[in-house]
């Protein structure tokens, strides 16, 4: 009995398998794109000892108030609970619920945010959750791989973000000013949130989609080969046949 008990057990555990299609993760990649909508509008207010470089602090350390914005780390989280597929897939509905329903995008909403430099960055989230969880289920999410994946993640969002931008710069869709001051605002220090909170999220998903795998999981029974099935048949009947004769 406990045997049994165990193996059924075990049996939904996750154990880095790919995130199969069900209606459970259909229901996941809707919360995970509800998450996303909601960390797209969420600030974080942060106080803590930064570089400020003034003769009149010690060490040229003084407080600084910052206010962050968790989309990316909420990116390569989705990344990790669901997979390149999947995770693409949350991106597409963001996409075209910004595009043509609602504004849920940081600046507005509408095809015109095409125009926005803005929008580099979200194309970027295509190549952060490939990548990103390409590292993670090949090494099965070590902490080495969290790591990577954070890296790779974060640069490929800001690496997409500055080329866009520097396209519409191009074609004077943009102002250079404009691009110059944006870009610093995007591009700082908040890179390195984004690489400490990114690789925490990470961290945080493995429990999280330990938990979430019970809704996941396909619990159908995999068809049997009708070949297969029809030769255990044969065998089983020679087996009586020559039991019968003995």
């Amino acid at each position: 009995m406990n045997k049994r008990i165990r193996g059924e057990f075990e049996e939904i555990i996750y154990k880095g398998e790919k995130t199969p299609f069900s209606l459970g993760t259909l229901v996941v990649v809707c919360l995970c794109l509800l998450l996303l909508i909601v960390g797209t509008f969420t600030q974080l207010n942060f106080t803590h000892y930064w570089w400020v470089g003034a003769e009149d602090t010690m060490f040229g350390l003084g407080t600084k108030q910052y206010l962050y914005i968790p989309q990316i780390p909420l990116v390569l989280f989705i990344a990790a609970i669901l997979g390149a597929r999947f995770g693409s897939l949350v991106i597409i509905l963001y996409l075209l619920i910004g595009f043509f329903m609602w504004p849920v995008f940081a600046l507005g909403g509408g095809l015109g945010y095409i125009k926005s430099y803005f929008f580099g960055y979200i194309l970027g989230y295509f190549f952060a959750i490939v990548f990103a969880s390409r590292v993670l289920y090949y090494d099965k999410f070590s902490y080495k791989s969290m790591l990577y994946a954070s890296i790779i993640g974060v640069f490929a969002i800001h690496f997409c973000g500055i080329l866009y931008t520097a396209i519409l710069g191009m074609f004077h869709l943009v102002n250079f000013a404009f691009i110059k001051e944006a870009l610093s605002t995007l591009n700082g220090d908040k890179i390195i949130y984004d690489l400490v909170f990114s690789f925490f999220f990470i961290a945080l998903s493995i429990p999280v989609k330990g938990f979430l795998w019970l809704f996941m999981k396909n619990y159908s029974k995999p068809k049997r080969d009708a070949r297969t099935t029809r030769e255990a048949r044969e065998m089983r009947r020679i087996e009586r046949e020559k039991s019968t004769g003995m």
